[in-house]
């Protein structure tokens, strides 16, 4: 999933858990700054829990918009 050119993907993996969902920034999965601009969506749970996430993520990405920080500090960057 790629983000808003407003917020880098360490950003909404902040805000998520704030908003009942908790994700993995894309450089987590990249060197060197890949994946800046993307988070990974796992879609192995049932379809139910998963419109549920998507919902949540979405009103994270309104937060950031809005100006959100979140209080969550992502796990660094193996």
């Amino acid at each position: 999933m790629k983000i808003s050119s407003h917020a880098v993907a360490r950003m909404p993996a902040a805000v998520a858990p704030d908003h009942g969902v908790t994700i993995a920034a894309g450089p987590r999965f990249g060197v060197g700054g890949a994946f800046e601009r993307n988070i990974r969506l796992p879609y192995t749970l049932p379809p139910d829990q998963l419109t549920r996430a998507v919902r949540r993520l979405a009103r994270a990405e309104q937060a950031l918009a809005r100006g959100a920080t979140g209080t969550h500090i992502p796990a660094p960057i193996a």
